[in-house]
């Protein structure tokens, strides 16, 4: 991977303050269980935080190997409100297990319209696209992917070897 082209923007699905000393961006995939389980870690890392860290989480469907990669970011991508955008991340980061089943009950159980959502996704794929084709201009390959105030970190994503990456983050450029 190369260092991040495009840093993030009020644009982007912000948890935290873009003016964090440190922002993560991350590229994932809702039907990759390699992107649900390094969530837990980066919630970890959140909450040992302090305020001082900000995670920004960008689509990138690998539907070569998932089959719901697209339908699942295209949901996602469909839920306006950062709020109501975050508690759905964090409930479909949870589960073990992903299918369209699965989200159109975890998005029902906070009140979403699953068929208002739905017929969003063709507004939707456009920008799920947009974020694919950012992380291709990045480099990314694979999900999750990281970058550390725009450095790459294509590695690891267990909880030590984030710590780690986290004290090794360059300085943001102001």
């Amino acid at each position: 991977m190369q260092p991040l082209s495009v840093p993030p923007t009020d644009s982007d699905r912000v948890l935290g303050r873009l003016d964090a000393r440190i922002v993560i961006v991350e590229y994932g995939d809702y039907d990759c269980p390699h992107t649900r389980r390094a969530h837990g870690f980066l919630q970890q890392l959140l909450s040992e935080s302090a305020g001082g860290l900000a995670l920004v989480f960008r689509d990138f469907p690998l539907r070569h190997l998932h089959q719901n990669a697209q339908p699942l970011a295209e949901l996602m991508e469909a839920i306006r409100e950062p709020q109501t955008f975050w508690a759905a991340h964090e409930r479909m980061m949870a589960e073990r297990r992903m299918s369209l089943e699965v989200a159109a009950r975890v998005l029902s159980e906070l009140e979403l319209d699953v068929t208002a959502l739905a017929a969003a996704s063709a507004q939707a794929a456009l920008g799920v696209q947009a974020s694919l084709e950012r992380g291709l201009t990045d480099g990314v390959h694979s999900t999750p992917s990281f970058f550390f105030n725009g450095a790459p970190h294509d590695g690891h994503y267990d909880l030590d070897t984030l710590r780690e990456q986290l004290a090794r983050a360059p300085e943001r450029l102001a």
